[in-house]
């Protein structure tokens, strides 16, 4: 009887502590300058995704940039790369996502077996089977939300290839012309006809 007691006890214990999942994650808090002294003359900088996302060589008016650009999304290969672990990513929230529902396999066979002179048996069978997992202890939510965070970071990654490669090939092609310079300067560029 004590050891039933003992093996149940040890069960128990071992099941509620296998499930325990961490806290959430807090950023860590602190405190930070309201102003500095060489702050005079400086804009704060505003972090944002519109530069990486937009298409900022339009700015050139330029359309051998606009094919270059095209030829760069087929070509590079890191922005290959890039966009195939953005696609897993994605792929692995949809999968994360998909434990929250539950799951229904059915299955059907027929056997024929014929035993000597015995005529011919046919057997049908059919089984239906439903499984819903309940996320009590949090493994399913936490799992999908390290894979959203994984897609953000696989999307950002994807935005900086573009954006590396774009200034890389483009750094060719547009130059670089210190103020003061004649601007007949900037119609000398390789690959430009000479007006």
């Amino acid at each position: 009887m004590y050891f039933l007691r003992g093996v149940i006890l040890a069960t128990a214990l071992a099941i509620v502590t296998a499930c325990a999942v961490g806290p959430n994650c807090r950023r860590p808090e602190f405190d930070a300058a309201v102003s500095y002294k060489e702050q005079d003359g400086w804009k704060p900088s505003e972090p944002g995704e519109a530069g990486s996302s937009g298409l900022w060589w339009r700015i050139f008016n330029d359309e051998a940039l606009d094919e270059l650009d095209g030829r760069l999304e087929i070509s590079n290969e890191n922005v290959k790369a890039a966009a195939a672990a953005f696609e897993e990513a994605r792929a692995l929230v949809s999968q994360a996502r998909a434990g929250f529902w539950p799951t229904v396999s059915a299955t059907a066979s027929r056997q024929r077996t014929v035993t000597g002179g015995a005529p011919p048996h046919t057997t049908n069978s059919a089984a239906v089977a439903a499984n819903w997992d309940l996320d009590v202890w949090g493994q399913m939510r936490r799992s999908t939300d390290s894979s959203r965070a994984s897609a953000q970071a696989s999307a950002a990654a994807l935005a900086a290839a573009r954006l590396s490669a774009q200034a890389a090939s483009m750094r060719s092609d547009v130059p670089t012309v210190p103020p003061g310079l004649p601007s007949t300067l900037l119609e000398r560029r390789p690959g430009k006809p000479k007006t």
